[in-house]
């Protein structure tokens, strides 16, 4: 017995009636019929497995990659797992391909064995930039191939401890039908990576691409697939780059790693100190000081604003690195809680270098900027901590206690903090304590 169902050439999507689109990945004209046929009986076949106890005597931890990058092994939790599949994307331009070709090298110089697969660029290309970046370990040896299959064989035979797949949406195997890049064919790649690399032990790193909207490119499963997720972001326009864990079967995922982009590549940044701010605005109207954090680590930022009494009927809002509708909320809350009016004001919020600020923590930072510009005061060398309420309330932040010593230690002695906050306070800092944005 046997029934008609329309497979998808591209990603393997069955549908039980013909279509011009594919309802999954948005192809046309993919769509072939295909006669399958059903099964004779619905028991379901297999036999009896032993199960175990869980083994207290376990610590869990497994062996480790260290490169001589200190910002990638805090990343990955200590180190690269032996045997992991890790899966690091970004967006076009951002330099995946020299992080990867870095990798590389920093493995290499742990005396690991190494081997780069390129399927986007030739010989002569990765060596002219190999060339700049410094890149020459002996224990490096290069592929440049995007049939899967070839590089499938490659692998299993090769010797090395570490392998770099740049990049995944260019492979394709002759296996399976559907171009290079599509749904199918990237899901039978991972796949087999993972299989291989958990049977020969070898660690594999595959480069993704990011969608227009985004997500990771490929299908959605693909980052259930994979160990670890790495994704690397920064603004085009500077020269900071922050490597961030999504998802990591072996550590945590609140860590991040911060690096400068040079012209020899990319440079670990330990500790960023005041990378993110200008010293000579401390002095200056409109400025305000905060430490964020990017995952776990305090990084210190500037707030800056600006106001100008509107020509128009409607006063304008606009925010570079905060929500607008984070602008307008604590607009609202200055305007019913503070002497500060800005009704009749355009007003403007930004985060200096180009960093995308999403949580609580710098509500306080952004109301005593906005009220420096309005007031052509300076706020000088003092922080400012605190989550804004709608009832006006300064509410706790996370991490305070870090944030505040990470600040002691850049050399700032003075700060506005909650008056909940019930944690230490660093010797020969001057905290002051407010209950509402009225008191600031």
């Amino acid at each position: 017995m046997s029934k008609i169902m329309f497979v998808c050439t591209s990603c393997q999507a069955r549908a039980p009636k013909w279509a011009g689109k594919c309802p999954q990945c948005g192809e046309w004209n993919t769509l072939e019929e295909k006669k399958e046929s059903l099964p004779h009986t619905s028991k379901i076949a297999g036999s009896i497995k032993e199960s175990y106890q869980i083994d207290s005597n376990q610590t869990g931890d497994s062996i480790r990659y260290t490169s001589s990058s200190s910002e990638l092994d805090s990343v990955l939790g200590g180190g690269l797992s032996k045997g992991s599949l890790v899966l690091l994307s970004g967006e076009p331009g951002i330099g995946k391909s020299t992080l990867a070709l870095q990798m590389s090298q920093w493995y290499a110089n742990t005396d690991l064995d190494i081997l780069y697969i390129s399927g986007e660029e030739h010989r002569a290309q990765i060596s002219g930039r190999a060339q700049r970046l410094g890149v020459n370990h002996e224990n490096i040896r290069l592929l440049t191939e995007n049939n899967f299959d070839d590089i499938f064989q490659s692998i299993e035979h090769s010797k090395a401890d570490v392998v770099i797949i740049d990049s995944l949406s260019v492979l394709s195997s002759s296996s399976l039908d559907g171009v290079s890049g599509s749904i199918s064919q990237i899901r039978l790649i991972t796949e087999s990576c993972m299989g291989l690399a958990k049977k020969s032990k070898k660690s594999i790193i595959l480069i993704g691409h990011i969608t227009k909207d985004g997500s990771i490119g490929g299908p959605k499963s693909l980052e259930h697939l994979v160990d670890v997720v790495l994704f690397l972001e920064g603004v085009r326009t500077e020269n900071y780059r922050i490597l961030r864990a999504f998802k990591n079967r072996f550590g945590p995922t609140d860590a991040v790693g911060i690096f400068r982009m040079e012209s020899n590549g990319l440079i670990d940044m330990p500790n960023p100190g005041m990378e993110f701010i200008e010293p000579e605005n401390f002095q200056l109207p409109g400025s305000a000081l905060t430490l964020t954090l990017e995952g776990n680590r305090p990084i210190l930022i500037e707030i800056e604003a600006l106001t100008t009494v509107t020509k128009f009927g409607y006063p304008k809002r606009s925010s570079r690195g905060i929500l607008s509708s984070k602008l307008d909320l604590l607009i609202a809350v200055m305007s019913k809680f503070t002497k500060s009016k800005l009704d009749s004001y355009d007003v403007y919020l930004n985060v200096a270098r180009g960093l995308k600020i999403t949580e609580p923590g710098v509500d306080l930072a952004c109301i005593a900027a906005l009220q420096s510009a309005k007031k052509g005061v300076s706020n000088g060398k003092t922080l400012y901590f605190g989550e804004t309420s709608l009832t006006g309330v300064v509410k706790n932040v996370f991490l305070l206690e870090k944030r505040l010593y990470e600040a002691k230690k850049l050399g700032f002695d003075h700060a506005y903090i909650p008056d909940s906050y019930q944690g230490k306070v660093p010797k020969g800092m001057k905290c002051v304590r407010i209950k509402n944005i009225a008191s600031l």
